[in-house]
């Protein structure tokens, strides 16, 4: 069964997170450890390693969490990329502490570099920190990319290369819409779909384990990343419907990370839910 939720603010302490999932009737939830465009993090105590496991078991639904968007393991720069690789192993066993389900991560950016020589650094920086600290909660997902100013993991090719990389570990896919679409998956109408899901077959469809579910404000193909409302977009319902009615898909937590404005995130989930059920 379908679980629907959202991204929620962790400001002023992650224990905010769940009440603010439930004031907009979110059954699972997103959020960031810490300022993502941020490096410094104070870290998690004991006390609150406790408190917030005992939250997370009263709610009893996945929860996920975003790493920061400065992180970069594909960068040629290797003092950023050593950056990145400490701030993931940080983050990382945090959630395995807190018994948090899902840590999840763009893959890199290719910066003044080829993309081959990105996703070698991508594998080299995957490999460091699985060798020292494997997940034994959470697993860590990486994010479909749209492609944009030489973002990888955008297809199904690279996100293979990378997961077959690491047999054992526990490691899968957060498949997001809005950037399939805009990679150029044509989700939104029945061969297209139907073509997508012969893409994802080249990982595994039990790979992916989460979806964001955010329609698109530009149009196939664009390589653009701007999330819209849902049914408001280029991906418009019927592409939601596609993932919903779909045998493996329809079984998924669903979080939106659509704009934040007045009670859109409580709208959009009731659209997700009504097409769900409908």
């Amino acid at each position: 069964m379908a679980l629907f939720g959202a991204h929620v603010s962790s400001a002023g302490s992650i224990l905010k997170t769940f009440e603010r999932a439930e004031e907009v009737g979110a059954e699972v939830f997103q959020f960031f450890l810490r300022s993502p465009r941020a490096w410094f993090w104070k870290g998690v105590s004991k006390e609150l390693v406790i408190k917030f496991r005992k939250k997370l078991s009263e709610f009893g639904n996945p929860v996920m969490v975003h790493a920061p968007y400065l992180l970069n393991l594909a960068s040629p720069r290797e003092d950023l990329r050593e950056r990145s690789v400490k701030v993931f192993l940080e983050e990382l066993k945090a959630c395995d502490e807190l018994g948090v389900d899902f840590y999840n991560f763009h893959p890199g950016t290719a910066t003044g570099i080829s993309e081959k020589e990105g996703m070698k650094n991508i594998l080299r920086s995957l490999e460091e920190i699985f060798t020292l600290y494997e997940p034994k909660k959470t697993t860590v997902l990486l994010e479909n990319t749209a492609g944009e100013r030489g973002d990888l993991g955008k297809n199904f090719e690279e996100l293979s290369l990378i997961i077959r990389s690491f047999e054992g570990v526990k490691i899968g896919i957060c498949l997001d819409t809005c950037h399939a679409f805009a990679y150029g998956y044509e989700i939104n109408t029945d061969g297209g779909f139907s073509r997508f899901l012969k893409e994802v077959e080249k990982v595994g469809l039990e790979k992916t384990k989460a979806i964001h579910a955010n329609d698109s404000k530009f149009p196939l193909g664009s390589r653009k990343d701007r999330h819209e409302h849902i049914g408001e977009g280029f991906i418009g319902l019927k592409g939601f419907e596609n993932f919903l009615r779909h045998d493996y898909f329809r079984d998924l937590p669903y979080f939106i990370e659509t704009p934040k404005a007045g009670d859109m995130d409580r709208v959009n989930l009731e659209r997700l839910r009504k097409i769900y059920s409908g």
